[in-house]
């Protein structure tokens, strides 16, 4: 997903600038969910794109904060995109660490905005939401 597609999602969905931010992922055997907060936001102007780590990965003072908004999150990004500055979203993965028999550590492109308007969440999805188990995305 490139910048202007994620703009061009939360757009579309209204405003949600004040839900909670997650990073999601299908677990390891496809019936729950590994659901962690943006941990931190790196632009890396060289090769046009943008990082998100997860928050139970992240180790910089820099840090967003523990549950941020979406607001909080794009508020890192560039306001305006142009053809300059479209960047490709990547998020480091896996998304959480602490569990035996994890793959190693690297980056997959963010595939898509779900937003859960009951539970005033914004997921941001590695995986497409087909490949999420019936009933645990967000409502």
């Amino acid at each position: 997903m490139r910048l202007s597609e994620l703009y061009a999602e939360a757009e579309t969905a209204g405003d949600i600038h004040a839900y909670t931010a997650y990073l999601a992922a299908p677990d390891a055997d496809g019936t729950d969910v590994d659901l962690v907060p943006v941990g931190r936001v790196e632009l890396n102007e060289e090769s046009k794109e943008v990082r998100l780590y997860p928050a139970s990965t992240s180790t910089d003072t820099d840090e967003v904060e523990p549950e941020p908004y979406l607001g909080m999150v794009l508020s890192q990004l560039p306001g305006e995109v142009t053809d300059d500055n479209d960047f490709r979203i990547m998020v480091e993965i896996p998304l959480l660490r602490d569990e035996p028999g994890r793959e190693r550590v690297r980056f997959t492109e963010l595939v898509d905005l779900y937003v859960g308007r009951k539970s005033e969440e914004a997921w941001l999805l590695v995986r497409p939401p087909s490949e999420f188990a019936s009933g645990v995305l967000p409502d």
